[in-house]
């Protein structure tokens, strides 16, 4: 025990210990409202064409859209439902099997072929998750 916490102690003081300094670091938990259809994580807020270009082939608005730093995805992988796009980022293992979708920067996919085909499977394949049928 420090002086300062005999101190605190003689005084009846309660310290607090702070669990989770995350949360003043900017790395809160963020909540997947029902309407989101699609995780975004990358650096940077999407700008380029393509992206915008990508949500209009898919049907998707920029309210279904939830964009993440890499520092923001702090849910666990089985508590997430929606599809998570990965831009320029490698995600951990524990993302593997999962709905993820992984791709290079975005001006690097524009500018490649073989790339924007093998997108458009994936969004192909995540189809339903993009719009489910009502229950």
């Amino acid at each position: 025990m420090t002086e300062q916490d005999w101190y605190l102690q003689q005084c009846n003081i309660t310290q607090y210990i702070l669990r989770n300094s995350a949360v003043f670091k900017g790395e809160m938990a963020t909540h997947i409202s029902d309407e989101i259809r699609l995780i975004v994580v990358a650096d940077q807020k999407p700008t380029q064409k393509i992206y915008t270009d990508i949500l209009n082939a898919i049907r998707l608005k920029e309210e279904q859209v939830l964009i993440l730093t890499p520092s923001q995805l702090i849910i666990p992988a089985s508590d997430i439902k929606t599809v998570i796009w990965f831009i320029d980022i490698t995600p951990d293992e524990n993302w593997q099997n999962h709905l993820t979708i992984q791709t290079s920067s975005l001006d690097v996919l524009a500018n490649t072929p073989q790339q924007k085909r093998q997108l458009w499977r994936q969004l192909c394949q995540y189809e339903n998750y993009f719009h489910p049928e009502p229950q």
